[in-house]
Formats: C-alpha cells, sequence, structure tokens
C-alpha cells in the first residue's frame, strides 16, 4: 500500500499555520510527536528527520510572526498612552496659561481701575477755596518764626496716617531729592501728581502741601488758613529756592 509522504505533510503544515496561538515549543511537541509516531511505522528511513527539520523551521516562523504581533501590539499601546498623556499634558498647560492670563487680566484691570481713581481725586480737597488768602508769601518774604515751624513739620511722621513725613520722600538736612525738573520753576508751576490725579494744571505751594497732605501720607489735608498749613507752605517755598541754586532763607 502506498503513502502520500508529501499529501501527509503538506496537512500537518497547513494545521500548523492556523494554529498561531500555540508556542513554538508546544507545536512542536504536539505535531511533532505525531508525526514521529506515524513515520516511526510508514515512512521510509530518513524521511522522520527530514520532516522534522521543516516542521521546526515553520514552527520558528510562526513563532517569529506571533511574537512581531505581540511586539508591534504593545508598541501601539505605548504610543496611544503616551499620545493621551501628552494631550492630558498639554490639557493642564492650557488651562494654567489661561488661569494665569485671567489672573494678570484680572490684576491689570484693578491696577487700571485703581489708577482711574486716582486720577479722580478730589479737587476740592487740594486746591485753594475761592476768596482764599495765603498768609504766607511765594516771593521768599517769610520771618524766620514762620520757617522754622515749617521746617520742624517737614520731619513730622504724624501728620500722616502711613508713618511717613515729608522727608521721607524728599530728603533732609537740605538733601534736597525726590522732585521733578518743573520744581525748578517758581511757584505755582506744573506738577505731575497734581496733573495726573487732580486734574490741575499748575498748583501753589500750599496746594502742592495739601496734594502730599492726601495722596503719599494718606492723611485728611490740612485747614485752609491753619498755621500747619501756612508754616509748611513758607517752609518749601525756601526748599524750591534751594533746590535751584537761588539764595535762601533756611
Amino acid at each position: 500500500m502506498s503513502y502520500d509522504n508529501d499529501g501527509k505533510r503538506r496537512q500537518l503544515l497547513g494545521h500548523l499555520s492556523r494554529r498561531l496561538a500555540y508556542t513554538a515549543p508546544a507545536l512542536m511537541l504536539a505535531v511533532g510527536g505525531g508525526v514521529a509516531l506515524q513515520a516511526g511505522s510508514e515512512w521510509p528511513p530518513g524521511r522522520v528527520g527530514k520532516v522534522m527539520a521543516e516542521l521546526s523551521e515553520t514552527a520558528w516562523l510562526v513563532s517569529s510572526a506571533h511574537a512581531e504581533a505581540e511586539a508591534e501590539a504593545e508598541a501601539e499601546a505605548e504610543a496611544e498612552a503616551e499620545a493621551e498623556a501628552e494631550a492630558e499634558g498639554n490639557a493642564e498647560d492650557q488651562a494654567e496659561a489661561e488661569a494665569e492670563g485671567s489672573a494678570e487680566a484680572e490684576a491689570e484691570g484693578e491696577a487700571e481701575a485703581e489708577a482711574e481713581g486716582d486720577a479722580e481725586g478730589d479737587m476740592s480737597d487740594v486746591q485753594r477755596p475761592e476768596g482764599y488768602s495765603p498768609a504766607y508769601s511765594e516771593d521768599g518774604e517769610n520771618d524766620a518764626e514762620l520757617l522754622a515751624q515749617g521746617e520742624a513739620l517737614y520731619y513730622d511722621t504724624s501728620l500722616s496716617t502711613n508713618g511717613l513725613s515729608c522727608a521721607s520722600c524728599h530728603g533732609s538736612d537740605g538733601d534736597d531729592r525726590g522732585y521733578a525738573a518743573t520744581f525748578e520753576q517758581p511757584f505755582p508751576h506744573q506738577v505731575g501728581m497734581a496733573e495726573n490725579q487732580f486734574g490741575m494744571a499748575q498748583v501753589h505751594a500750599d496746594e502742592m502741601v495739601q496734594i502730599c497732605m492726601v495722596a503719599p501720607m494718606a492723611a485728611e489735608p490740612l485747614e485752609w488758613g491753619s498755621d500747619k498749613l501756612t508754616s509748611l507752605a513758607a517752609y518749601m517755598v525756601e526748599v524750591q529756592r534751594r533746590f535751584t541754586g537761588e539764595p535762601h532763607n533756611l
């Protein structure tokens, strides 16, 4: 009785290809063992070894293909996970940037509102009232007693609510500083703070004192015609002269 060796081998190889779920060792044991038993009684000598070699090569190819497929699947899963993590990170960064931008915009809005509030200061607090006649002279004709009183108040922090004095911003012992170039002009003259915060094109010495009381020193304006306001204004007239290098009485 003849035996179709080639047909049997093709049948075994086809069966092996369809069973990709097997691992190579298991496939070798299952198929190779069966072939070896069958071949032992019906195949000619030497045929078993050849078939087993061919089966080993086929099993290795199947196992390699299976391993490559698993590796590709793992790589795709890792790539998807990385993409998801990157997307989540970008979303968090965008949310953080939007929050920072919102906070900055809010801070800018508050600063603008505060600046607008400063620019809308009450001019009536710092501008000479109608019919007011000062008791000092802006021509430098002020007596020594008035100047001495003004100098003492220049260093007095009790005039403010925040611990400042006139000297805190403008120096002491003749160290005149913190003045704009317009301070070189005799009173009345233009002052940036008066114009920006109170809409006043120029100020007298007593008006400048009132502006400093209300703004930097955060206090109530001094009473118009009071000794404090009069002596401080007279002192500032002499400071202005000293600042420009003109003769003064300090």
